[in-house]
């Protein structure tokens, strides 16, 4: 009878680890607050490295910034409460707020504001574009003040420093990896923050799952406080196929589905179950063709105009990528200085006198043209074998690629391996159009999945500069104009559709309300309201 009685406890407990491992990764919090979503890659969220998306996500929600973004566009004191510039636009006086605290229990500083700008530099990559060409200093001045000294005037630091996170020194100095890039500073912490973070931001890390997902809990402690409903944990998904999708959704087991998901998903879902409603935000993002200015045949502006003579932008914006609108510049309409430049239309006359007057006229038949698409969203091969079926048309041999995004972003690096075309998804990262012009179109920021484009143009790169320089809002405005037009005549790139981010999510228990037009901030978590009480049983 004892044997017995062992064996069934151990039935039990074997039964009750099976339960346990074939739950999948976040169920433990079907019964308290959490919210789980999807993305089509796994987040980077070391302040210094990630920019792409799904890190903008999680660093908005895991670190503070210096200063926050505004729906109406502008930024309000965050980090910095509040700030000082000098006449000549050089130096710009940071108080630094004296109540934070970060997730180790470290007070943020002054020390820390100063660590962070350094680090960002030095490592050089996420969203260091938006400050190395400018920042030529930055030290403490006291113990929560800070002096940043700028190159020159740089009009658009404000709004850039939405951007910019404080990372805690004194917890990286104690995790630095010996074997590193960076001299006495080793690898800087950046193998550390692969599985922790430094933040003193709402929510904190808290398990990581290699290339599969990350999580993260409430940060109690958090400055600025919390109003009741606010998720207690998240989970990003480093997944976003459609079926798995679409299964997790119609079993609760995620809170929103990413806005990568095709139209054909989204309906079915919205069919599937009238508890998953559909919400929207207008962030400015949108698709381009990112087009190499140095490779043949697109190195000629003539045969990269017939290329946006062969789109069926009422098609696209209508069927392919609902509640869409045709994009009609290089920067988004809700950007400082945007003036429509572009009045594309499927045009094939306008297309054949294009490639006539190229250099490639007599053999553009003989010249492939490559043109990727990444594999982890699938409404673009619509749009790719669109392009195709039209080109051909008129002469044009367009091959489709196929390429997962990882492969996509390193073969940018390089100008011979970059997509000779690629339709790329960019939501920018600040409200000022600045930050669209250096990540998409300076020479110095070329070889990125941003700047694929490879259009090398000294001229342009003045116009940029002086642009930049620019501490008056509404002259800025007008240098950024004549960006605009000077891009259009040479057609560096296409600019195809600003697109709403569609997401899916699970109406009857969360509240999903977006109130910022940024990268990311559609999950801003301060933002969102989780019930589980509402959930269906």
């Amino acid at each position: 009878m004892k044997l017995m009685k062992r064996l069934f406890l151990g039935l039990c407990v074997l039964c009750l680890a099976f339960v346990v491992t074939a739950c999948p990764a976040g169920a433990e919090g079907e019964a308290g607050s959490i919210f789980r979503v999807t993305q089509a890659i796994m987040p980077r969220w070391d302040p210094a490295v990630g920019s792409d998306y799904a890190s903008g996500l999680v660093l908005i929600n895991v670190y503070d910034s210096l200063v926050f973004p505004t729906p109406d566009g502008g930024v309000r004191p965050w980090v910095a409460e509040s700030w000082n510039i000098s006449e000549d636009g050089l130096i710009w006086d940071f108080k630094i707020r004296e109540d934070i605290v970060f997730h180790s229990g470290n007070r943020l500083t002054a020390q820390d504001v100063v660590y962070s700008m350094q680090r960002l530099l030095g490592i050089g990559e996420g969203f260091a574009f938006l400050f190395y060409s400018y920042v030529d200093s930055i030290e403490a001045t006291g113990d929560y003040s800070v002096r940043l000294r700028c190159k020159t005037p740089y009009g658009p630091l404000l709004n850039s420093l939405v951007r910019f996170y404080v990372v805690d020194r004194k917890l990286l100095e104690q995790h630095y990896a010996a074997a590193g890039d960076y001299g006495d500073k080793g690898d800087w912490g950046r193998a550390y923050l692969l599985e922790h973070d430094a933040g003193s931001g709402p929510w904190t890390i808290d398990g990581v799952s290699t290339n599969i997902s990350v999580s993260g809990s409430i940060f109690r402690g958090y400055w600025a406080g919390f109003e009741a409903g606010v998720p207690e944990k998240f989970i990003v998904y480093a997944s976003n196929e459609a079926v798995r999708v679409k299964t997790m959704m119609s079993r609760q087991e995620l809170e929103c589905a990413d806005h990568y998901q095709t139209t054909e998903n989204i309906q079915s879902m919205l069919d599937a179950d009238n508890t998953l409603k559909l919400a929207h935000n207008y962030t400015g993002g949108g698709l381009n063709l990112w087009l190499n200015n140095q490779k043949a045949p697109v190195d000629d502006p003539k045969i990269r105009e017939a290329l946006g003579y062969l789109i069926d932008y009422a098609t696209l914006c209508s069927k392919i990528l609902p509640d869409s609108i045709q994009k009609k510049s290089i920067v988004s309409s809700n950007a400082l200085g945007y003036k429509e430049v572009f009045s594309f239309s499927m045009d094939f006359e306008k297309a054949k006198q294009a490639v006539a007057g190229s250099r490639y006229a007599d053999r553009i038949g003989t010249l492939p043209i490559e043109l990727v698409w990444n594999s982890e969203s699938a409404d673009r091969e619509k749009v790719a074998l669109m392009i195709q079926a039209t080109a051909s048309q008129i002469g044009l041999n367009v091959s489709i690629v196929e390429l997962p995004w990882s492969t996509i972003v390193s073969n940018s690096a390089r100008v011979e391996t970059s997509p000779m075309t690629a339709m790329v998804s960019v939501t920018p990262p600040t409200s000022d159009s600045a930050s669209q012009f250096v990540s998409q179109l300076r020479t110095k920021t070329s070889g990125t999945w941003e700047n694929m484009n490879w259009v090398n143009d000294p001229a342009l790169d003045e116009m940029i500069d002086k642009a930049l320089a620019t501490v008056d809002i509404a002259k800025r405005a007008v240098a950024y104009s004549e960006i605009q037009e000077y891009c259009a005549k040479r057609f560096t790139f296409i600019p195809l559709t600003e697109t709403p981010e569609r997401l899916v999510y699970q109406a009857s228990y969360v509240d999903l309300a977006p109130k910022i037009g940024l990268q990311g901030f559609s999950f801003y978590l301060r933002d969102v309201r989780v019930y589980p009480d509402r959930r269906k049983k």
